[in-house]
């Protein structure tokens, strides 16, 4: 999902670092040990400080020497894949919620449950690096997803704050309309975008349960899902959004610079791309939980969980695995890496970070308003890419009944449990 669909051109070699420390015991000789890392972060346009943190490890562990390779997430999963099974992987991979379940199943991951450094997961993350109550992985990212504001077009349009209320944003659509000005962007080709909307809505609209509960059997799209096709079938009928427009624009390169390059009032994206924005806008901005809820409700935001830690079950050099994803994990690192991402904390030890253009979504999350997105507790391997399918139906022909749509997901997303 998300950001991890970037394809970034360059592979790094982040820190081919000479790095330290293990015995002969971790498989190493003369007390030396070349420890392999990899990941789809730290090079590319996202270095999320994992060089400088590769180098801070060297420091503390000068015998281990960390070749840390980059792989762009488009590449991540056939280039990690095939070394699994060839029994020549990295010692350390980077992981998702997704790619833990895959490789564990396969046998590919350590069970690193009797590390300290879990009994600090927060108990809304914990459960996407474990499987059957053993942690497989360190998840360190909730980053938020929502609504871009592109403050200075609002104030043309004699808008004086970002919409709180679903009837708030459409009146602030139609009032952008009306003045002349562009209003949301939805880019959704390839049907990342659709699912985001859809994400961002729910989070106001279906009840905070109801991932925990699909694989399970106790909940289904049809009919809870409805709603939330509903407001967007909202979007797609006034006249505010053209769907079918909107699935022919590429969402992370060419949706990202036309936003920062001020030719719309709104859209979706992540908080990682705050940075890119800060650097690139020359207007004012601001990221938001997206207003879903009805008149008089507060808004709530939907976060993802994406990258971690897990150690490949075949190295040879656990101990210098374990530890390096405990330099991950602790406190200061962890911090550092949180800053570099815009992602909330995963770890009761380890406070949020400070987002100044994303204050608003900071404030909801401290006060419990946001939850995690409730379609990563799904296990079926490809549940994004049959909502990506229904979602950009939905743009192309928002005359189509909800109930068939949603429907049509239950029978494309089984229940795994």
């Amino acid at each position: 999902m998300r950001k991890k669909l970037i394809l970034a051109a360059a592979a790094i070699s982040a820190a081919a670092l000479v790095l330290a420390g293990c015995s002969s015991s971790d498989g190493s000789s003369n007390g030396k040990t070349t420890l392999t890392v990899v990941g789809f972060e730290g090079g590319g346009t996202e270095l999320a400080d994992i060089p400088q943190i590769n180098a801070d490890f060297h420091k503390k562990y000068p015998n281990i020497t960390i070749d840390y390779k980059y792989v762009a997430n488009g590449e991540y999963d056939q280039y990690n894949n095939t070394r699994l099974a060839a029994g020549t992987a990295a010692d350390v991979l980077m992981t998702n919620a997704t790619r833990v379940q895959q490789w564990q199943k396969q046998g590919y991951l350590a069970d690193l449950s009797d590390q300290s450094w879990v009994k600090q997961l927060l108990p809304n993350v914990a459960p996407f690096g474990a499987i059957n109550g053993k942690t497989y992985a360190f998840t360190q990212q909730n980053i938020p997803i929502g609504l871009y504001a592109n403050l200075d077009i609002l104030k043309k349009a004699g808008i004086d704050q970002v919409p709180q209320t679903w009837p708030d944003f459409l009146d602030a659509l139609q009032k952008l309309k009306a003045a002349g000005q562009p209003g949301l962007l939805l880019a959704d080709q390839g049907g990342w975008t659709s699912e985001q909307l859809s994400l961002a809505l729910a989070a106001n609209l279906v009840d905070d349960k109801w991932g925990q509960g699909y694989d399970n059997g106790k909940t289904n799209w049809n009919p809870s899902f409805a709603p939330v096709f509903d407001h967007i079938k909202q979007l797609l009928t006034s006249g505010d959004v053209d769907g079918k427009l909107m699935n022919g624009i590429e969402p992370f390169n060419t949706g990202n610079a036309d936003f920062a390059a001020g030719k719309w009032a709104f859209t979706i994206m992540g908080a990682w791309e705050l940075q890119n924005f800060q650097q690139n806008a020359k207007f004012d901005f601001s990221l938001n939980p997206f207003p879903g809820g009805d008149a008089g409700s507060s808004p709530y935001g939907v976060t993802f969980v994406g990258s971690g830690w897990g150690v490949n079950a075949a190295s040879q050099h656990t101990d210098a695995a374990k530890k390096y994803v405990a330099f991950m994990a602790d406190p200061a690192n962890d911090s550092r890496y949180l800053a570099a991402e815009n992602s909330f904390t995963t770890l009761k030890n380890v406070p949020s970070p400070t987002m100044q253009k994303a204050s608003a979504y900071v404030d909801a999350f401290n006060a419990g308003h946001s939850q995690v997105s409730p379609i990563e507790y799904l296990h079926f391997p490809t549940y994004e890419q049959e909502f990506w399918k229904v979602g950009t139906s939905l743009f192309n022909d928002p005359s189509q009944s909800t109930s068939t749509l949603l429907k049509q997901l239950d029978q494309t997303i089984p229940k795994t449990k």
